[in-house]
Order: structure tokens, then sequence, then C-alpha cells
């Protein structure tokens, strides 16, 4: 790497660091340029920032005085700008008022972030006795675990579902069903197999379905989630290892559960207690849909 490369490129680093921390008066000067004072504090901090790209090699004496040189002239270079009026210039101020549109977008993204992530935190907080609670009324569920292996065919409405119930009723194969009628296609094509499953990984709908199946070759009734109508058949079932409520794996998965369970209750909460209004068409008509709308 050449040193007028390195200079480049610590210019551009030190544009994002080199005026953090000069109004600090009780900070030591390293350097005058002109008017202007470089700080200590500063020049740690362009350290800090160049040494993530470039390593070790800026924690040299040699590596430091380039650092420093190349703060110098950014300064030098910035002060020049100023002095030519570049910041008044109709196109320049276009530039940064879009820059300072996108930090008050970027600021005001990460406010929200942080106060979701608070307020989640306290409403899924968990008193210190919940976790063994739920252990103890869940003892079966983790001291004699099962696994299930099911196949199931997807349809988009109730009366295709029925359509391909009756028939499964009167003997034809499931797998070739599935083949041939289900809509989800990462199953369809293995003959509807979804593989062996626990408890909490699908909808609630569809797992109470599927658990509830007792022999292998059971098929179930039609049933209704949020991806439409599902009809189920266990086509496997296994034991297996118990587990302690002393394993941690134990512990955060009873966590994770009465934490999702208690933030899904307040979500529900809020969504019932506040006026909601949503415009369906706006957000499924095509770009081009909504061109000519305007149009007219």
């Amino acid at each position: 790497m050449t040193k007028n490369y390195i200079f480049t490129a610590l210019i551009v680093l030190c544009l994002g660091a080199g005026n953090t921390g000069c109004s600090n008066k009780s900070d030591v000067i390293v350097a005058h340029v002109g008017k202007e004072k470089i700080t200590l504090k500063e020049f740690n901090k362009s350290l800090d920032d160049a040494t993530q790209v470039y390593g070790d090699y800026l924690n040299s004496e040699s590596g430091k005085k380039q650092l420093l040189d190349s703060i110098i002239k950014e300064k030098l270079v910035l002060d020049a700008a100023k002095k030519a009026g570049i910041k008044n210039r109709p196109e320049i101020k276009k530039k940064l008022a879009l820059l300072n549109e996108k930090i008050a977008e970027t600021q005001k993204k990460y406010e929200s972030e942080i106060l979701i992530e608070e307020i989640l935190k306290e409403k899924s907080s968990l008193k210190p006795n919940e976790i063994k609670e739920y252990f103890d009324k869940n003892r079966d569920e983790f001291e004699k675990p099962i696994e299930i292996r099911v196949s199931h065919i997807l349809l988009n409405t109730k009366d295709e579902a029925s359509r391909i119930y009756e028939r499964i009723k009167k003997g034809e194969n499931f797998a070739q069903l599935a083949r041939d009628f289900s809509i989800d296609k990462n199953t369809a094509k293995e003959g509807g197999d979804i593989g062996y499953f626990g408890k909490r990984q699908f909808v609630p709908s569809f797992e109470e379905t599927a658990f509830g199946l007792k022999e292998i070759g059971n098929v179930s009734e039609i049933v209704e989630t949020p991806l439409g109508y599902h009809i189920i058949k266990l086509t496997g079932k296994k034991q297996l290892k118990p587990r302690k409520f002393e394993d941690e794996a134990v512990e955060n998965e009873i966590k994770q559960i009465l934490q999702k369970e208690k933030l899904d209750t307040w979500l529900k909460f809020l969504t019932d207690s506040n006026k909601i209004e949503i415009n369906n068409t706006l957000i499924t008509e095509s770009p081009s849909q909504k061109e000519k709308k305007d149009e007219n």
C-alpha cells in the first residue's frame, strides 16, 4: 500500500472523526493548523477509526505521524473549501439538505428502536418463579418429549380442501394428491412430507391437530391456518430423551415461550384497543397500476 493511497484513505476517515472533541478546552493540543486545533482526543479517535481499517501499522511512530499529517491536510483542505464558498453553491446546499434529512431519518429510526426495545423488555419481563411453575405444569412435555412426522396437503379454499378430503377417504394415495394439488411447493414434491418436529414449531391450530392424531396413518379433518386449509397425515412418532429443569437449554426455552406469550397477549390488547384502518388496495397494487390511477 503506497503512502499516497493511505493518505487519501485517511483523509476520508478523518472527515468522519476529525472534528470531534475540538471544543473541549481541557484536551491537550497536539497541533495547531491556522486557527484550528487538533486535540489529543480528536487524534486518538481518528487513530481508533483508522486502525480498524489499516491495522497495527498506524500504532507505530511513523504511522501516527502519517495519520497526524493526514488530519492536518484534511483541515487545510476543509478550510480552503470554506473560504471558496463551496458550502453556498446550490448543488452543495442540495446535497447537504439531503444529508441532514437522512441524518434526521436515521436518528428517528434509532430512537424508535431504542424505545421499542425497552418497552418490549418491560412487557416480557418474568417473575422469578414463573419458569419453574411452567415446567411443573408441563412436566410430560419435557420429561417425556416426543416428535412427530406428518405430511400435509395445503389448499387455498375450503371447497378445494373438501374435495381432496373426500378423495382421501375413498382411498386415493395421500402423497400423490399432495404432489398434484398442494400449494405448498416445498413439501408437495416430497408427497407433502414436513419431517419430524416438536411442539411450538407451527401455528397452534396446525400443531394441536397434528399432535392430536394418535395412530400412524391417521388423517385429520380440514384445519384452517393463516396459510390456508390443511389436511394432515401422521406418518411417524418417536420418543426423545427426557429433559430436566436443571438443563440450561430447558430454562432458556421456557423463558422464550413465556416471553412470547406475554408479548402476544399485550400486542393483541394494543390491536384490539386501538382503531386500525387498512387500505389493502394500495399495498396490493403494482407500481404500474398505481401510476395509471394517478394519471387518471
